[in-house]
């Protein structure tokens, strides 16, 4: 079997959201989002799906895959470490996000078509599952106390281990007592709203200072959030693992890494509880479950980013299913729905979990014909400022 040839989709979805930032009202959030996904063809009539979501990223990533693909034609898919590895040997830049991404896509892409081939699920061809299901959060606003608790709740009734949200977006300068005091008295309100056995978690974005999110995270400690994410820009090992041993907060991050040469300073020093790779751009499920070995050797446990489609939820929940040092997985409730449109997926949240998926390959069937006809939309550049103009983070 030989590879003849690559497709690439890249197209918008809906978000259903309208995020404005509370004092300019700017528009901080696309009323779309694009999509790109790779379909891998073989002269067997065999393909495998794979996705290079990447938001900003997508052009060129898209443009990445088409300049690669004379290094796929003709090779054999079911090398699929062997493949990733020749494209990486190729270049003499490694790493970075756009690479990461197109490496995720294909390498994604070609697991998909070996467990087809094969006709085993992805998860078995990984080393074989750790567990019978994932336990799985999805996202909500911190806009205001009130909207907090009201999405969480939703989100608890649909039956999620946990919700996740956005905290210290209101400051207008880089040590805001006042973002401080409101995102406190949102977690608090969703604690009270949710008991004691609802998981909070909370994603700075990597935005504020260390100085801020250290205040922060202590006067979270007594709503016991499960982490607090990305509390600190990404690059400084030692700011990370300074933060760290302040916070009576565990600590996660990762989604802006894309090697393992990127997470392995963390890991050596263990500046943090919980890495988040997301397999949609650290070079795809091969990479991620390197990454996830080198973890479980610091008794670090795993928490996958994804703010992809539903190929990269499959990709993820195959990952976590065979990961041994995995905790959660980040999902969107209100796109799971959504994701009917493009794909057939036997996915259902009951009791905080995902149960995992034994059909062949990722498990999902694209619908190629309907996202062959979906126009795509390019992402605006967000507007992300304090009250004096500066550049607030991102």
């Amino acid at each position: 079997m030989k590879i003849a040839g690559i497709k690439t989709y890249k197209f918008s979805v809906p978000t259903g959201q309208e995020i404005r930032d509370p004092h300019t009202g700017q528009l901080l959030c696309s009323t779309s989002k694009p999509w790109l996904f790779l379909k891998i063809e073989t002269d067997k009539g065999i393909s495998g799906w794979g996705e290079g979501t990447g938001e900003w990223l997508v052009p060129s990533v898209e443009a990445t895959l088409r300049e690669w693909e004379g290094l796929l034609v003709g090779q054999d898919p079911l090398r699929v470490r062997a493949l990733g590895e020749d494209i990486i040997n190729r270049l003499p830049w490694k790493g970075g996000p756009v690479f990461g991404t197109a490496l995720a896509a294909i390498d994604m892409a070609l697991w998909d078509l070996a467990g087809r081939a094969w006709g085993a699920p992805v998860h078995a061809l990984m080393g074989g599952k750790q567990r019978e299901r994932v336990r799985v959060y999805s996202g909500i606003s911190m806009a205001t106390p009130e909207e907090a608790v009201r999405e969480a709740l939703e989100v608890q009734a649909a039956g999620y281990a946990g919700a996740k949200g956005n905290p210290l977006e209101t400051r207008t300068w880089p040590m805001d007592p006042e973002a401080v005091a409101q995102s406190v008295a949102g977690v608090e309100a969703v604690r009270r709203a949710v008991g004691p056995h609802f998981d909070i978690l909370l994603d700075a974005h990597g935005s504020p200072t260390p100085e801020l999110s250290v205040a922060f995270a202590r006067q979270l400690a007594p709503f016991r959030p499960l982490f607090l994410e990305e509390p600190i820009k990404v690059g400084s090992v030692e700011a990370l693992l300074e933060l760290s041993r302040k916070s009576p907060v565990p600590i996660a991050t990762g989604e802006k890494l894309c090697s393992p040469a990127d997470f392995k300073p963390l890991i050596d020093a263990r500046a943090c509880a919980y890495l988040q790779p997301d397999i949609a751009h650290c070079c795809g499920l091969t990479t991620y479950a390197y990454i996830a070995r080198m973890a479980a050797e610091a008794q670090m446990l795993m928490a996958p980013h994804n703010a992809g489609g539903p190929l990269c939820l499959a990709a993820s929940l195959h990952a976590a299913a065979a990961t041994p040092n995995f905790l959660i997985q980040e999902m969107n409730h209100s796109w799971l729905a959504l994701f009917d449109r493009y794909a057939e997926h036997s996915w259902a949240v009951q009791d905080g979990h995902i149960a995992v998926d034994e059909a062949p390959g990722l498990g999902i069937q694209i619908k190629e014909q309907d996202i062959a006809r979906l126009p795509y939309e390019p992402l605006p550049y967000r507007q992300y400022r304090h009250s004096d103009g500066s550049w607030k983070g991102w």
